[in-house]
């Protein structure tokens, strides 16, 4: 995996881990991740005017894109709903990289070597134990299954959006072949958000707009990142394997975790550290690969 790919994705990891800071602030997440769409496609249109039309070819992968990251946001609102998004998000993040890692075997034809599949395997392994360790853990460090049972309603949603995210990283991979990153991604976040926010109006009515007025400076500061950390993984895509970059994009839930733990006061503990570390040793392969 070249260097250069490998900085693109570990910028993307900080973006990612700084909006997500960001997020954990705000008592509205799901609303406003979803404005977050569809600001971030109005505020970097300039790039798409100056651009041009998108090509012809490109249309059906940025509204297959567009579609799956409707699911994606749906899952996880059905996540918010079960209380389970603490679960949910880390390890379906985590899984993932093993799906996305067979859509590029077989839809994009790449052949990762033993050394980045090792890689993948272990930045797929670090990331759930990273994010599984809440669950492992009970209020005042008890242990036990009444932890895993309350949180195991979770289980099918996290592989369900596991299943989207390696669906439209696979998508947004080979869209890239065939036009820069930066105006597809307007294309893509304007489709997705121009039918997500009138969704959203008929689940929550006019609280939608409510919570644009009242959280409009996180919600304009997670749309720029947002769209920016995705434009860095993309061009990732362009110079090194969909597999690879793919799996390494997931460097933000560690920085995430640790943002957590640095700012916010959360626990990082044992279990935390290991999957952290083990993480950074599955990067340290990719990058040999």
């Amino acid at each position: 995996m070249p260097l250069t790919a490998l900085a693109l994705v570990l910028g993307a990891g900080l973006l990612h881990a700084s909006w997500n800071l960001i997020l954990k602030r705000t008592s509205e997440r799901l609303l406003v991740t979803s404005w977050g769409l569809l600001l971030g496609a109005l505020i970097f249109l300039p790039a798409l005017i100056q651009a041009g039309p998108p090509p012809a070819r490109v249309w059906p992968y940025a509204g297959a894109s567009a579609a799956v990251l409707l699911g994606y946001y749906t899952c996880l609102a059905r996540a918010y709903d079960r209380g389970a998004f603490s679960l949910v998000y880390p390890v379906a993040r985590g899984t993932a990289p093993a799906m996305l890692t067979i859509w590029a075997i077989v839809f994009l034809g790449e052949r990762p070597s033993a050394v980045g599949v090792a890689g993948i395997g272990l930045i797929l392994g670090g990331l759930v134990v990273l994010g599984g360790a809440p669950m492992l853990v009970g209020r005042g460090g008890e242990r036990g299954w009444n932890a895993v049972r309350m949180h195991a309603r979770g289980a099918g949603t996290a592989f369900l959006v596991a299943l989207l995210v390696s669906v439209y990283t696979a998508i947004d991979g080979a869209a890239v072949r065939h036009w820069t990153p930066i105006p597809y991604l307007v294309v893509v976040f304007a489709l997705a958000g121009g039918a997500l926010i009138p969704l959203l109006a008929l689940r929550y009515g006019t609280h939608v707009f409510t919570v644009l007025r009242t959280h409009w400076i996180p919600t304009v500061v997670i749309a720029i990142m947002t769209l920016a950390a995705f434009s860095l993984v993309l061009s990732a895509f362009r110079i090194a394997p969909v597999s690879y970059a793919g799996a390494a994009r997931e460097i933000g839930i560690v920085f995430a975790a640790l943002a957590g733990w640095l700012f916010l006061g959360e626990r990082f503990g044992g279990m935390r550290t290991v999957g952290a570390v083990t993480v950074f040793l599955g990067i340290g392969l990719l990058a040999a690969a």
